[in-house]
């Protein structure tokens, strides 16, 4: 456990990570540790993300054939993407405990780095772009779309395979509907 967190607190996690990977358990906790590195320090976001991605095609890895361990990344990360939320008092907050607004970015994240993609992650897109006040949180729902919209925008207006298609200029309408109906509060610049 403390290598885990050594290797994603290093500049350069790869190295390390690579040497903790010989089993599929080592793979499921190299996730679980890339979630809590984030939560922890979200500003490192993009670093780690990337990293996955290195460890991910890294010719060193120790696992059976090219790509195996990228395939096995994207299976962990899937099973994971907005899974496990609860409607709990942390998702009400804004800040680095409320878990929606967290696995937003994770989601963004994977996305814009091509680690996963599924219709979990696209159908939290469309819901936040569809929320109305009847939703549980309205404004929960938008700010989780526009942290992923704002992470990867192009790539997930076009989506995968029929899971997510729209075009920038609908999700944009949308956005400043949103925008005029006061769905998100406070200062905001959505679109313009």
């Amino acid at each position: 456990m403390e290598r885990k967190k050594q290797a994603f607190a290093a500049v350069d996690p790869v190295p390390l990570l690579l040497q903790l990977l010989p089993t599929y358990p080592a793979i499921h906790d190299l996730v679980g540790y890339y979630f809590e590195a984030v939560r922890e320090h979200p500003s490192r976001g993009q670093s780690l993300a990337s990293a996955l991605v290195r460890v991910g095609h890294s010719p060193d890895a120790p696992i059976l054939e090219q790509d195996k361990l990228f395939h096995l990344i994207d299976t962990e990360l899937a099973d994971i993407h907005f899974k496990y939320l609860c409607d709990d008092d942390r998702t009400k907050e804004y800040g680095p405990d409320n878990v929606y607004l967290l696995d937003s970015l994770l989601s963004g994240l994977s996305l814009k780095h091509g680690l996963t993609a599924t219709p979990d992650m696209y159908g939290a897109i469309d819901h936040g772009l569809n929320a109305s006040r009847c939703s549980e949180d309205p404004e929960a729902l938008v700010m989780r779309t526009c942290i992923q919209l704002l992470l990867h925008s192009f790539g997930i207006t076009f989506g995968m395979a029929g899971c997510f298609r729209n075009q920038p200029e609908k999700v944009v309408k949308k956005l400043k509907a949103k925008k005029k109906a006061g769905t998100v509060k406070g200062d905001s610049s959505i679109g313009g």
